[in-house]
């Protein structure tokens, strides 16, 4: 079936309406509220064979004045087994796969007299198949074809002073020239985000078993010009030992497409310790819902409460606070005319942002009235918050009395999952992850530079959002009766926004519960807030919002009955202004 698969076909295969809600369903397709109705046209940008089942593209979605687009090699395939390498012959792999594949019955129009064809058409995404990167990264046939493709391999060898790396790099171009030495496994690892792909691959040398070495691949789905490649260059220049080195990149059409960076040994992401600590405090400590606990009124019986469940969380938090000062100044690379920090007339800075921001808060307004008018996020409560903050914008640039904002590139979404940590000795490494800039902004706003207070701003969210979502869990545990139509996001809503005038019993529970968490979210933020950090705190409040706003609108979006938790976090911010 291969000779009959050629960019005219599968144009018309891409703007059917099975594909266009295929790709829909995926995490890093985009804009979902606007493109919903499946009124947009794909476009191909880029078609290329590299294999007789392997296709790579580029694609642009269009529709009015919206148009984004993005990289998605595909392999096509008859049976998933011919497709995947021995080790990736699992029920798990196969069933995954199967399930996220894309399928239609296509009919070929056949010339000469010759009788049409009805083919079934499967295809799937080629990141997560084995063969895909054989053929990509390691088929000198296919690499010595790269120019007349319009493909590129480059190699940052800057970084291969190092003997670990030279070693590493080594074994990536023998392997490219010499493939049968090699095996390889791959494992799709983290969630990445919204615009990448993160898969870890293993090389083995065939007389061998143990692993010769890792790397991290990315596959960048959004096709645009990327920020990241830069950013980590710059790190590697300031010998920045706390964030993963970049090995090589894979362009199509001179854009960067594929990353192959270094896979730093890990224990997991800052959030697990946080999430596991907090979780085991709550459910331990509030196991018994006819207790009385009214004792944890108490601030010192608070703080001992922590001290006693929190220690991992208590000791990264008073160390992470000086390991972000560092990668800020990492970020700085002298006489280079993006990396550097500069001071800006904070009226016109502040003036810029605060419109941004309100227009933000308009547009999640309109989504809200549109999408939920048969929820209870439609309260006028609900919608009081969002006028309110609209003041506690104003409140603050009024408030910055300062006449300048010093400025510089800056990590843009640091939350905790872009944290890894490594625990050797008793000591913690971390590694930052994830240099591409916060995904809601456009490209321009991404090669910005910001005040420090933004990757701050942003990191404290992860503790209103871990505080929130530990109570939710807390509730769906132990409130809510199974038997009635109840969900622990009404209860939570009820607890802040319908206050009786009795306190009932779970309600004077649920209050004790808060109570304890906001206290660990104070004593973190304070080990966070090294005295040795120069902040301005009405400028962590402005990103505090900013962020707020952007999961609220990811919520909205994406998971609706999670609203709640960005909504709770401004109304905390609008209650302390």
């Amino acid at each position: 079936m291969s000779e009959f698969i050629d960019k005219n076909l599968m144009q018309q295969v891409f703007n059917s309406n099975e594909f266009k809600a295929w790709l829909l369903s995926k995490r890093w397709f985009g804009d979902k509220s606007t493109l919903s109705n499946l009124a947009f046209k794909v476009k191909i940008k880029y078609f290329q064979k590299i294999s007789t089942q392997i296709y790579l593209n580029v694609i642009e979605i269009n529709i009015e004045d919206y148009s984004k687009e993005y990289f998605l090699p595909l392999i096509r395939y008859d049976k998933l087994q011919e497709i995947l390498e021995p080790k990736e012959r699992k029920r798990e792999v196969i069933t995954a796969l199967t399930e996220s594949s894309f399928s239609k019955i296509i009919a070929l129009e056949m010339v000469e007299n010759i009788q049409d064809q009805v083919l079934p058409l499967n295809l799937v995404e080629a990141e997560y198949c084995v063969l895909f990167w054989k053929k990509l990264l390691f088929d000198k046939k296919i690499s010595e074809m790269f120019p007349s493709m319009k493909l590129e391999l480059s190699l940052y060898d800057e970084q291969f002073e190092d003997d670990q790396y030279l070693v590493k790099a080594r074994n990536l171009i023998e392997a490219g020239l010499y493939p049968d030495k090699y095996d390889l496994s791959l494992e799709k690892i983290g969630g990445g985000n919204t615009t990448n792909v993160l898969f870890l691959l293993n090389l083995y040398k065939k007389d061998k078993t143990e692993i010769e070495s890792s790397y991290v691949l990315k596959s960048y789905k959004e096709f645009s010009e990327r920020i990241e490649p830069r950013t980590l260059f710059v790190l590697v220049k300031n010998k920045f030992p706390n964030s993963p080195k970049i090995y090589g990149m894979v362009k199509i059409l001179g854009i960067e497409s594929v990353g192959i960076i270094e896979n730093v040994k890990n224990s997991g992401n800052l959030g697990d310790i946080y999430w596991r600590e907090v979780y085991e405090m709550i459910n331990d400590v509030f196991k018994n819902i006819n207790d009385d606990y009214t004792y944890f009124r108490d601030k010192e019986e608070k703080n001992n409460t922590i001290k006693y469940y929190c220690v991992e969380s208590l000791k990264v938090s008073a160390e992470i606070g000086l390991e972000i000062k560092n990668l800020h100044k990492a970020l700085r690379l002298e006489g280079d005319d993006h990396y550097f920090k500069e001071r800006v007339n904070s009226k016109e800075y502040l003036d810029n942002y605060s419109a941004k921001l309100e227009k933000m808060v308009n547009d999640i307004q309109n989504k809200i009235g549109r999408n939920t008018d048969k929820t209870f996020y439609n309260s006028p409560k609900i919608g009081s918050i969002l006028l309110d903050i609209k003041d506690i914008i104003q409140k603050l640039k009024t408030e910055f009395d300062f006449e300048q904002i010093t400025i510089q590139p800056v990590h843009q979404d640091l939350h905790m999952q872009q944290i890894l940590y490594n625990r050797e000795n008793g000591k913690y490494n971390f590694y930052f992850i994830d240099f591409e800039g916060d995904p809601q902004l456009t490209l321009k706003e991404k090669k910005s530079r910001y005040p420090i207070e933004k990757d701050l701003g942003s990191f404290l969210r992860s503790l209103s959002y871990i505080k929130f979502q530990t109570l939710l869990n807390y509730i769906e545990k132990k409130i809510i009766k199974k038997d009635r139509f109840e969900v622990p996001e009404e209860v939570l809503f009820t607890t802040f926004f319908r206050k009786s005038a009795k306190i009932t019993k779970n309600q004077g529970l649920l209050e004790a519960v808060l109570n304890l968490l906001n206290s660990w979210e104070e004593k973190m933020m304070v080990k966070i807030f090294n005295k040795n950090l120069k902040l301005h705190f009405t400028l962590i409040n402005y990103y505090s919002i900013e962020r707020a706003l952007h999961e609220l609108e990811y919520e909205l979006l994406f998971r609706p009955n999670k609203m709640i938790i960005p909504i709770l976090g401004l109304k905390e911010i609008i209650d302390k202004g």
